[in-house]
């Protein structure tokens, strides 16, 4: 059996919120350890869950974009950061910054989303060959 996908939530509104977790309640190959409602705690939320993957409302990157997506990708996890927002994003995704992974558009199948989020968690786990150096050549 493979390990669940951690999911940390970022979702200002209640009633998103709450849908978005019952719907990810139905899979058993994810799991959402946190939720929070709010950009101040983001940081903080995803150094104490180590989430593999965030889903993150656009409106709590309004602030400070930069500097949130760093203090986030800076958690021991390295989580895989999914931006949510309802209007075409591909003008704004230079704004954006390198440090987020993809974006997800709520308006999305349930299959879609969760397609989306195991990509993510996959792209985030890139397998890094160890590297073989003889003894004699290792100085």
């Amino acid at each position: 059996m493979n390990p669940r996908t951690k999911l940390l939530i970022a979702q200002p509104d209640g009633a998103k919120l709450v849908s978005l977790l019952l719907w990810l309640e139905q899979y058993t190959d994810l799991e959402v350890v946190g939720t929070t409602c709010t950009g101040d705690k983001l940081a903080a939320c995803a150094s104490f869950h180590q989430p593999e993957v965030v889903i993150l409302d656009f409106s709590l990157l309004a602030q400070d974009q930069p500097a949130t997506t760093g203090k986030i990708k800076a958690t021991a996890s390295h989580p895989a950061i999914l931006v949510m927002h309802e209007s075409e994003i591909a003008p704004m995704e230079s704004a954006l910054g390198k440090d987020l992974d993809g974006y997800i558009n709520p308006k999305l199948v349930l299959s879609e989303l969760t397609e989306s989020v195991r990509k993510a968690a996959q792209k985030r786990i890139a397998p890094v060959a160890p590297v073989y150096v003889p003894a004699t050549m290792a100085g």
